[in-house]
């Protein structure tokens, strides 16, 4: 791992991980780019280490909204009926449930990123994310802010997360599509899926660094790791605001094109090494 390397990969999962086209996908495929060839150990710890960052940017830019949440959880809204941190905490909670069961998907996603056709899993898996934004993009019904969204559009959402542990496979994307086929408004589906991502992150931060030394020894230097956190938390705190400014005008489906042209990149990346 070079210093250039580094870099660049934390500066791309600012992006990646924070735009529905898949943040794993692209790490794969820049890391292809550069000739970086990282071992399962340094690339389990530097992942790590950018999932961290990009929780950061999350609690940094939620962090109203959270406290908003944790003061109502502990002292209750002075407003009559539920409000909305607190609809929000309980959609947060449900929503999350479901990404237990993507712990069963582990061994195959670990198959899949071992394998020598690694770039066309990916390709594949880019390839859908970008089909399942383009067409619930259009579907879309968008009938329903965050205080009309029930307990069971955030469990699609959660169920919804589950495959996109397979590298290609955009979270936000897949995300955005179950909440526009539950009739979210883009602002709204974009904010719960930015909530989701909190303890997503942080769960895969901790597991993959506490996963590194069954992977062999990591030679990724320390300073190495906390800048590519730090980065990534900037440049993910940037992409969160522009996002979110954009969001109440923007659609989605410029993504999917965005997808596919990653996925085809990947494909011949795929055969030339081949």
């Amino acid at each position: 791992m070079t210093w250039l390397g580094a870099i660049l990969l934390a500066a791309a999962a600012g992006v990646t991980e924070i735009l529905p086209v898949s943040g794993s996908g692209h790490f794969y495929l820049i890391e292809k780019m550069l000739g970086l060839e990282l071992s399962a150990a340094d690339t389990a710890a530097f992942r790590a280490a950018l999932h961290g960052g990009i929780a950061l940017a999350l609690v940094l830019f939620y962090h109203r909204r959270l406290g908003q949440m944790l003061r109502d959880l502990l002292v209750g809204s002075r407003k009559p009926g539920t409000s909305l941190p607190r609809r929000l905490l309980v959609l947060l909670t449900v929503s999350s449930l479901p990404m237990f069961l993507a712990l069963l998907l582990n061994r195959t996603r670990l198959a899949i990123e071992d394998s020598s056709a690694l770039l066309a899993f990916v390709s594949g898996f880019l390839a859908l994310s970008g089909i399942a934004l383009f067409f619930s993009s259009r579907s879309a019904r968008e009938r329903k802010d965050l205080p009309q969204t029930t307990g069971y559009d955030g469990f699609v959402m959660g169920l919804a997360q589950i495959p996109t542990v397979f590298p290609g496979l955009s979270r936000v994307g897949l995300l955005l599509s179950a909440g526009f086929l539950r009739g979210l408004d883009y602002p709204s589906a974009l904010e719960q899926a930015g909530l989701m991502g909190i303890p997503v992150y942080l769960a895969a931060a901790l597991t993959q660094g506490l996963g590194v030394k069954k992977l062999g020894t990591a030679t990724v230097p320390v300073q190495m790791l906390l800048a590519g956190a730090g980065i990534s938390a900037a440049v993910g705190l940037f992409t969160l605001r522009v996002l979110t400014e954009r969001a109440a005008y923007r659609k989605s489906t410029g993504y999917a094109y965005w997808c596919w042209g990653a996925s085809l990149l990947a494909l011949v990346l795929f055969l030339i090494a081949a």
